[in-house]
């Protein structure tokens, strides 16, 4: 077993123990288990990055050539914006119990994928391709953050909400949960745009053309006009609190399968690239 995956399992057991630790913190009300937990997925960075950079000294280029790679890459910003919260808000170290579990899933299920070395060619070799997959992964980053407050923010406000007061007292009032849900979304939302524009000077340094319709184009850009939707409501309908936290939660499921799932699905000429099979 190499350095690169004895250190990335060490970043799959620290997340677990996240997830598992925040989970019975919520729900035996054990501000112990939360501190540990706390303790337990920001460690778990440290040998996450040494295994993405290890990889990336050996290989050449960064996390973004491969199943393995690129989830990989999409759970370190996951806990990585997840540690930014808990770091700038105090009171908001509570959304680990909803985003700990999303990092541990996404890191274990990537660590089961093949890991075929996947050198990089005069095709990918452009600086844009380098600003293309940094804003990918900094709007994927803000929407899983978007993601997470949306789901506190109705666990608090539900009408069965008197048995989560005590756990989630400590959480700032729901009026900044709201503003902080809309801020990460608008944010995801700006990086997206240039994450696909960046992509198109790519494709037409690569390939010869701006714009193919390839599954994964069209997907972002459907990703994209789906969290337009989202910030419309917000921003002209005036959609706040709950209205407007069940629209940041119901626009992720299209923004991972167009991070994920197309590649899987269809036939893409990123899907060499993405799977790495």
């Amino acid at each position: 077993m190499t350095l690169e995956i004895v250190l990335m399992w060490l970043a799959v057991t620290a997340y677990a123990a996240g997830a598992v630790l925040y989970t019975l913190g919520f729900v035996f009300h054990k501000d112990v288990l939360t501190r540990l937990a706390l303790v337990a997925s920001l460690g778990g960075l440290l040998p996450h990055l040494a295994g993405i950079a290890v990889r990336w000294v050996r290989l050449g280029h960064g996390p973004y050539l491969g199943f393995y790679e690129v989830v990989s890459s999409y759970a370190l910003m996951t806990v990585l914006a997840f540690g930014l919260l808990a770091i700038r808000f105090k009171a908001l170290r509570t959304i680990g119990v909803v985003l700990m579990p999303l990092a541990f899933l996404a890191l274990g299920g990537a660590m089961l994928a093949p890991k075929s070395d996947l050198g990089i060619t005069g095709t990918l070799a452009s600086w844009w391709l380098g600003i293309h997959v940094a804003f990918a992964k900094l709007s994927y980053g803000s929407f899983i953050a978007g993601l997470g407050l949306g789901v506190v923010y109705l666990l608090r406000s539900s009408t069965g909400a008197e048995r989560w007061n005590d756990r989630l007292t400590r959480l700032p009032e729901q009026d900044k949960v709201d503003d902080l849900t809309f801020k990460f979304v608008a944010v995801g939302f700006i990086f997206l745009g240039i994450m696909i524009a960046a992509g198109a000077i790519w494709a037409n340094e690569a390939w010869g053309r701006y714009w193919s319709w390839d599954p994964i184009e069209t997907w972002s850009l459907v990703s994209w006009l789906v969290y337009a939707i989202v910030l419309h409501l917000r921003l002209t309908m005036g959609w706040r609190g709950r209205r407007f936290a069940w629209a940041a939660i119901a626009a992720f499921p299209v923004m991972a399968f167009a991070a994920v799932g197309v590649v899987i699905v269809y036939n893409s000429i990123h899907g060499a690239y993405l799977i790495g099979y």
